[in-house]
């Protein structure tokens, strides 16, 4: 020990010197903590961002597969309509509709009607006769037209 009072300064401003250092460290320890948290907390938010745009880009893929199988079926369904539209402009279209639909024949053909037998009669309701004189039998009332004239 030394006894004079040079040493107790000496031994003074050592202790002023490691509390100094020893707030300096102290103070890096806590900068370093406060870097490390918004280290992590940036880390965070790029893991959540990229989650969330990762299941967006996935809704999108699903949602454009539904589409193209859409555009898909569309397709087809356009293709057969526009064959069927081929088909209608067709002459032989166009005749078979007029033979059938409209009861019209060409010149020189004869239009035959089946007569209704018995029983399809019996199913239609009665209905009264009028006041004009009627002639006896059947009449038919089919349009006759000839799809030529």
């Amino acid at each position: 020990m030394i006894s004079t009072g040079k040493g107790r300064v000496a031994e003074l401003k050592l202790h002023r010197e490691n509390k100094e250092q020893i707030g300096a460290v102290r103070r890096k320890r806590g900068k370093s903590k406060l870097v490390l948290f918004f280290s992590v907390a940036l880390a965070a938010y790029f893991v959540f961002s990229l989650g969330s745009q990762f299941n967006k880009l996935h809704a999108m893929q699903s949602n454009m597969d539904s589409l193209q199988s859409q555009v898909e079926e569309l397709k087809s369904r356009n293709a057969a309509l526009r064959q069927e539209i081929k088909q209608i402009k067709s002459d032989s279209y166009v005749e078979q509709v007029a033979r059938e639909q409209l009861g019209l024949v060409k010149p020189g053909e004869t239009l035959v009607v089946q007569a209704q037998s018995q029983q399809e009669n019996n199913k239609k309701p009665q209905t009264t006769p009028s006041k004009e004189n009627k002639p006896q039998g059947e009449t038919f009332n089919v349009p006759y037209k000839n799809i030529y004239d």
